[in-house]
């Protein structure tokens, strides 16, 4: 029995050592160079793109820290050295348990790698590559060609050799662009944009079936749609990725697995609605989807502080979450509040904050608005009149509520006397709101009420003053425009029935307005 047992004992080891040994590896070399050749105009974030891909495969796409090399500002030399790791590392497993992923950003031609003052020739580089021994090698170039474009010239594109599985094998080559396109950096996205887009869909959006693992056709088949959008936004000139693949696969070939780590956000299901995500304090857009009427889109994140913009027609609402690691939160459409487009694409104003504070009220907290102006105006009793006004508003994502004051300054000239008017009055008001685009249409209903004084000055004689408590309705409508993140100006003109007690009988005036303010949100 004794005997039975430590053979038992030592198949199952031996068992379990063969499968932790047996346990796939990918290999990660992610390349940023925003300098090319003298004549070439330096990129702005190829650095950047080498980073978040790093950050969102080793977070998403089972690459281990220990095995992803990121190199930026790379030299030949440095490229070279960095591909000798890759290779040391590869080698401690089988080449069957082998996946490389090889990243690059920056300039190219159709024959090499523009680093710095440098060049790598594609020949060179996919002999280098071929040196790591893995049975899956996935390249993915967004290359720049001239100035602020990206991608390699007319011509044959070169391999992207990956496998994340021992369950496939062979090459995979993605381009950004196809043959004689450039490919494009977004200022707005501050990334290659179809980096950002391959990226997006690798967190999440591009899971159309929603079983949370995100395969490779899944990815490309986004980030090739979602390039093609972007790029005619941007400049106007169709970006088309390209993709090469030979590739022999027992199953789909899962790059990320969304549910198993980071934090979750879950948007809402509805039609005709862009979602875009920022992470707290940072000018730069993390993630961007378009909602689908028939599933919740699920996006997986690093656990922090977000704001997320919600897009529909011509209005904007925004709400900020913060979600930990393993956290799941989902979002509804009742979490966002009416937002200015303007206000949350200056997300940077943010990184001056201390962590605990928020940039943007959360969805629990209604915006605020203090304004001061000045009206100009007219009424039926003593022909022009004017005054400073100021108030609060309370508001929701379509209606307001408010309260404010001021004053009205009138006169006019009898056939024997001066007549001066001084009214000071309190208004309360309940308003609609129309966002279209950054202009804000405003209209509603108020209510007045105030002391009037008067004072009689005669052509001779002393003058005389009286007093007389005024009450009256008002109806107004106003347009606004945003200023900056929290500044706002705008126009209005308001109607007002005014009522008071004058000797014996009560007289109503009618009265009509028209003003400028400029006011704050917060």
């Amino acid at each position: 029995m004794k005997r039975l047992l430590s053979t038992g004992l030592a198949a199952a080891v031996a068992l379990l050592t063969g499968a932790a040994e047996a346990e796939p590896t990918r290999i990660l070399v992610a390349v940023g160079q925003k300098l090319g050749l003298p004549a070439e105009r330096p990129l702005k974030y190829a650095d950047q793109d080498a980073v978040r891909v790093r950050d969102v495969l080793v977070g998403l796409g089972g690459v281990r820290p220990e095995n992803a090399f990121v190199l930026t500002g790379a030299t030949r030399a440095q490229l070279l050295a960095t591909l000798d790791r890759a290779k040391a590392q590869a080698a401690q497993k089988r080449a069957d348990e082998v996946t490389l992923v090889f990243y690059f950003s920056g300039h190219g031609d159709r024959e090499a790698l523009h680093l710095a003052d440098e060049r790598m020739t594609l020949v060179e580089l996919q002999a280098k590559l071929g040196e790591v021994p893995a049975s899956l090698r996935l390249s993915i170039t967004d290359a720049c060609r001239t100035t602020r474009e990206k991608g390699f010239v007319a011509d044959e594109p070169f391999a992207i050799s990956a496998t994340t599985s021992p369950q496939a094998t062979g090459q995979v080559w993605l381009h950004a662009s196809s043959d004689g396109e450039a490919a494009q950096e977004s200022d707005e996205l501050q990334g290659a944009i179809f980096t950002h887009t391959w990226l997006n869909g690798l967190r999440g959006a591009a899971d159309v079936n929603g079983d949370a693992r995100v395969t490779l056709d899944e990815s490309f088949a986004f980030a090739h749609s979602q390039t093609l959008i972007r790029s005619a936004k941007s400049s106007g000139v169709l970006q088309k990725p390209e993709a090469v693949v030979t590739l022999r696969e027992l199953a789909p070939l899962v790059l990320t697995q969304t549910a198993a780590k980071m934090a979750k956000v879950s948007l809402p299901q509805t039609r005709d609605a862009h979602f875009v995500v920022y992470a707290a304090g940072s000018k730069s857009v993390l993630s961007e989807v378009w909602a689908s009427p028939t599933r919740r889109i699920a996006l997986a994140v690093p656990p922090g502080r977000y704001v997320v913009l919600r897009r529909f027609g011509g209005s904007a609402f925004s709400t900020q979450l913060a979600v930990g690691e393993g956290e799941s939160r989902d979002l509804e459409d009742k979490d966002f509040t009416m937002e200015s487009l303007t206000r949350v694409a200056r997300k940077g104003d943010d990184g001056a904050r201390e962590p605990d504070q928020p940039s943007l009220p959360p969805a629990s907290v209604r915006s605020h608005e203090l304004f001061a102006g000045w009206d100009v105006g007219t009424d039926t009793r003593t022909g022009l009149t004017q005054g400073p006004r100021a108030g609060y508003n309370y508001a929701w994502r379509n209606v307001a509520v408010g309260i404010g004051g001021g004053a009205t300054f009138a006169g006019r000239e009898l056939p024997t006397s001066e007549e001066r008017l001084v009214t000071g009055y309190g208004r309360a008001t309940f308003e609609l709101r129309l966002p279209v685009g950054a202009t804000l249409f405003r209209g509603g209903v108020g209510a007045r009420a105030g002391w009037m004084v008067q004072d009689v000055i005669p052509r001779t004689g002393a003058a005389t003053s009286f007093g007389a408590f005024v009450v009256g309705s008002e109806l107004f409508a106003a347009v606004r425009r945003d200023l900056g993140s929290t500044l706002f100006a705008e126009a209005s003109a308001t109607g007002a029935l005014l009522g008071f007690r004058e000797e014996t009988s009560t007289r109503l005036v009618p009265s009509l307005f028209g003003g400028l303010a400029v006011g704050a949100r917060f």
